[in-house]
Formats: C-alpha cells, structure tokens, sequence
C-alpha cells in the first residue's frame, strides 16, 4: 500500500494539508517538519507513496529529498508565488500557494493511481480504443503543465518515465492523468 507524507517546516500547516487530503478519503501515513523526519519514513516505508512537501524544511531545502528517498516515492512540491520560477527547475510537480483544494486532492491521486493497478474504468477506455492516441497525450501533457507547473519537456519526460516505471503504455499513463 502506497503511503502519503506530509511535510512542512510549519506544523498547524503541515496538519492542515494532512486533513484536507484525509477528508477527501486518503490515508496520510506520516506528518513531518523536518527532511531527517522525511528520510526516516520513506527508508521505514519502502514500498512507496507520495510526498507532499514545501521547499524548505526546518532543517534541509526539500528539494534534495527526492535523490535521498529514491524512486519508490513521487515528490509534490508546495512553491510560493516568489519561489515559481524555481518550479522548472525541480523536476518534480508543483503546486502554487496558496493551495487549491481539488488540485491538491487530484494531484495526490494521479500519483497513486499511476503507481498502483490500471482501474477497470480506464481498462474498458483503453479495450474501446476509440480515441486519438496522441492527443490524450498532448492533453495529459497539457494537464500537467497547467496544474502542475511543469514545461512542456518536464511533462513529456514526466509521463515517460512514469511509462517505463510502471510497464504502461504512454497512452494508459495520460488516461490515467486525465481520470485522477
């Protein structure tokens, strides 16, 4: 079972998102201030998840933590509006501040259906093939860049990645964007 972390160097705020992400029904496994409290979870908690994190951290910048927590847990970054042209550089998604609720909920989402099993719903869309394979990318693509703050190069290498991460076919990763 893949596991959400919350981390930020502010606590009331780091339990704030963890309870926006509760009440939409998934399960927070860990609330953290600082990167060694980050580092301990995912090395205790190998299997995965997703980590929602600001850029700095009491005791670190966050934006280290994705090579130290390896592949196994997807990084989404919280950025301030004077931090967002830092955002390309990261190589992770992002979310500007202040937070968007539904945002924030699908963003989650898309990362743990991307790593879990294919839904029955997408099966049957990918079974029907009656889509334009390119542009459910481009859209998926599109998605990306505009939820999440990532380039055009950022979301295609994104997506790709997540393809050859997880056995699926590009077109079965952008439905899967598009459905979170």
């Amino acid at each position: 079972m893949s596991s959400i972390v919350v981390a930020n160097s502010n606590p009331d705020y780091a339990k704030k998102i963890a309870s926006v992400l509760r009440s939409s029904g998934l399960y927070v496994g860990g609330v953290c201030t600082t990167g060694a409290q980050v580092m301990e979870f995912t090395s205790k908690h190998y299997h995965g998840g997703v980590v929602v994190c600001s850029v700095k951290l009491r005791d670190m910048p966050a934006v280290n933590l994705p090579r130290v927590a390896g592949t196994s847990y997807d990084f989404l970054f919280l950025v301030s509006s004077q931090l967002a042209s830092m955002s390309e550089s990261l190589e992770q998604a992002t979310l500007m501040l202040p937070i968007n609720r539904v945002n924030l909920i699908s963003t989650v989402n898309m990362f743990l259906n991307l790593s879990d099993y294919t839904s029955l719903n997408i099966k049957k869309k990918l079974a029907a093939g009656n889509f334009d394979e390119k542009q459910l990318i481009k859209n998926a693509k599109d998605l990306l860049i505009e939820r999440n703050n990532f380039t055009e190069p950022q979301a295609h290498r994104f997506m790709q990645k997540k393809s050859m991460d997880t056995g699926k076919k590009m077109v079965e990763t952008a439905l899967i964007i598009l459905n979170s």
